[in-house]
C-alpha cells in the first residue's frame, strides 16, 4: 500500500525520512542494555518525525517514571499555541489547507512555500487557478518557481517578523478588539516598523483594500514566527487577530507530527542526567537509521497515526515489515503494557481534543483524503484572565552573510553522493565572494556545516538556504543566522 496521501502531508524532510527502511532482526543483547540504560536515564531526547502513539508512549513513559521529554522544536510550537490560546481563547487555529484551497484571498508569512510543506503548496496552486485568489507572499527571499501563483511577493527584512504581524492585526482586527487593546495599538508605531522592515505603509494599505473586496482572506504562518525571539508576543497578537477578525488563521508545523507531539507531550525546556535518543543523537542511542545502540522502526515499517498541519487525526499502514524490537516492546518490558502500539490511539489525550476512537476503525484505503480517513481534533476553549499583548520590540539587523535553515528542494543535489548544497542567488554569490562549485565551511546552531554552493536561477536577494535533510536534529532557535563563510578544499 502506498499512503501517498500521507506522504503529501510530510515535510520535505519527513519525506526523506519516511522512504528509509531498517532492516534489522531482534538483538536480545541490545535490548537487555537498553533496558539497563532506562533505569538509568534521566532525560529522553527526540524529534517530532515520530507517530502519535510513540509520542503517547514516551508520556506515559513519563508520567511512571518521571523522565524529562526533550524536544526543542515541539516544545517552541507548544509554547506558541499556549500563548496564542491564551489570547484567542482557542487552543488551536481555526483553518486548515482546505480553507486555503477554497478561499479568494491568502497571505502567507514566515514560511518558504515549496520546502515547508509540499501541500501548502498545492492548496496555494489550487486557490490561484481555480478561484484565482490574490495570493500575498510574505518573505525576505523571493522564490521564482512561484511566479505563476504568488500574486505579489512582499519582501521584508530579517527579524521584523513581529513589527509585520502587528501591522497586520491594524488592517484586520475589529473595532472591539482594538478597544480591548487600546494601549498596543496608541503604542504601534507604523513608520518606524514599515522603515526597518522595509515594507511601505503604502503596501499594507493596497493589500487590504485588495482583501477588503473579497469574501474570505485566509492568513498563514510558518516557524519563522514560532522560533522567533518574541515568539510570544507574536503568538499573542495572531491570537488577537483570530479572535476580533473575519480572518482564518493556519499554522505550518516545522515537522511531520510536530502538532501531535506539542499537544501529547509534557515537554521540558532542560536536560537532566543520562539521556536516551529516540531518532536523535544522545548518550544511548535508538534509531531507525542503524546508527544507534539498538535498532527502531521507520515510519513506514509501523502502524499509527499523525496529526497534520489541519489538526486531523490519519491512519497511516505498515509499509514494509520490522523484524526487531520497537518502542512498545520496551514500554512493555518496563510494565506499561499494551498488546500493541496501535492500542494507544484510542487513549490519545481528549485534553488536547482528540477522541475515543480505536485504530481499526479509522479508514486504511491511502488512496482516499485525509479528511475522509481520520478526524478532525476538537478546538477547545481556553479561559484566560490576561489578553494584554505586549508593545513590538525594537527590530533587530541582519548585516552580513545570512543563511536560513530551509530544506529547499533544489538543495538536494540529486548527485550519486547525494551531498546537499548551500543554495544561494548570483547576488549572494558576489555579497559573499563565492563561485558556484565552491566548498565553504560555517557554522550555525551549534554546528558546524561544509556545503558545495550552488547558484540558483530561481532565488533573488542576498539570503542563502542551507538543508538539514541529514540530520535527525530538531530547532527551537531562529531560522536566520549572521554566519562567517570559510572556503575550503574539497
Amino acid at each position: 500500500m502506498n499512503n501517498v496521501h500521507a506522504l503529501e502531508s510530510l515535510c520535505e524532510a519527513g519525506q526523506v525520512i519516511y522512504d528509509y527502511e531498517n532492516r534489522a532482526k531482534k538483538d536480545e543483547a541490545a535490548f537487555a542494555k537498553t533496558l539497563d540504560v532506562f533505569k538509568e536515564a534521566k532525560s529522553i531526547i527526540f524529534n517530532s518525525v515520530i507517530t502519535n502513539e510513540e509520542a503517547m508512549i514516551l508520556q506515559t513513559l513519563k508520567e511512571k517514571y518521571g523522565y524529562k521529554l526533550i524536544n526543542k522544536e515541539a516544545k517552541r510550537f507548544q509554547d506558541f499555541l499556549k500563548a496564542f490560546g491564551s489570547v484567542g481563547g482557542k487552543h488551536l487555529y481555526g483553518g486548515n489547507l482546505n480553507k486555503v484551497e477554497t478561499c479568494d484571498g491568502v497571505i502567507v508569512l514566515g514560511s518558504s512555500v515549496k520546502a515547508d510543506n509540499p501541500r501548502l503548496a498545492k492548496a496555494l496552486e489550487i486557490a490561484s487557478s481555480e478561484k484565482e485568489a490574490y495570493i500575498a507572499y510574505m518573505h525576505p527571499l523571493e522564490d521564482e518557481s512561484l511566479h505563476d501563483i504568488v500574486t505579489e511577493h512582499i519582501k521584508y527584512e530579517v527579524g521584523s517578523e513581529e513589527g509585520l504581524v502587528a501591522m497586520l492585526a491594524d488592517l484586520f482586527v475589529n473595532e472591539e478588539g482594538k478597544a480591548r487593546n487600546q494601549s498596543f495599538f496608541d503604542d504601534l508605531d507604523v513608520g518606524y516598523i514599515c522603515g526597518e522592515s522595509s515594507v511601505g505603509e503604502e503596501e499594507f494599505e493596497d493589500m487590504a483594500q485588495k482583501l477588503a473586496e473579497l469574501e474570505t482572506s485566509v492568513l498563514v504562518v510558518g516557524s519563522d514566527l514560532f522560533n522567533h525571539p518574541r515568539s510570544q508576543n507574536i503568538a499573542k497578537i495572531l491570537g488577537m487577530i483570530s479572535k476580533y477578525s473575519d480572518v482564518e488563521l493556519v499554522m505550518i508545523p516545522s515537522e511531520a507530527n510536530t502538532l501531535g507531539v506539542a499537544l501529547i507531550c509534557d515537554l521540558d525546556e532542560a536536560i537532566e542526567g543520562k539521556t536516551i535518543g529516540y531518532n536523535v543523537k544522545a548518550d544511548y542511542t535508538l534509531s531507525f537509521l542503524g546508527d544507534g545502540d539498538l535498532d527502531m522502526p521507520g515510519l513506514n515499517q509501523q502502524k499509527g497515526t499523525f496529526t497534520s498541519l489541519n489538526k486531523s487525526v490519519f491512519a497511516l499502514d505498515l509499509e514494509n515489515p520490522f523484524d526487531g524490537y520497537n518502542l512498545n516492546d520496551i514500554a512493555n518490558a518496563l510494565d506499561i503494557h499494551a498488546t500493541r502500539t496501535t492500542d494507544y490511539t484510542a487513549k490519545l489525550p481528549a485534553t488536547s481534543g482528540y477522541k475515543a476512537v480505536a485504530f481499526d476503525d479509522l479508514e486504511m484505503d491511502s488512496t482516499v483524503s485525509e479528511a475522509m480517513r481520520g478526524y478532525e481534533l476538537a478546538n477547545l476553549d481556553v479561559m484566560s484572565e490576561d489578553e494584554r499583548v505586549e508593545e513590538v520590540d525594537d527590530i533587530s539587523e541582519f548585516n552580513g552573510t545570512v543563511v536560513y535553515r530551509c530544506n529547499h528542494p533544489l538543495s538536494q543535489a540529486g548527485h550519486e553522493e547525494d551531498e546537499l548544497m548551500l543554495l544561494g542567488s548570483k547576488q549572494f554569490a558576489m555579497a559573499a565572494k563565492i563561485e558556484t562549485g565552491a566548498m565553504v565551511r560555517f557554522e550555525m546552531d551549534g554546528k558546524t556545516y561544509q556545503r558545495k554552493f550552488k547558484v540558483s536561477e530561481d532565488l533573488k536577494g542576498t539570503i542563502a538556504y542551507n538543508p538539514v535533510f541529514d540530520s535527525t536534529d530538531n530547532y527551537d532557535e531562529y531560522r536566520y543566522k549572521r554566519v562567517k563563510l570559510e572556503e575550503v578544499d574539497e
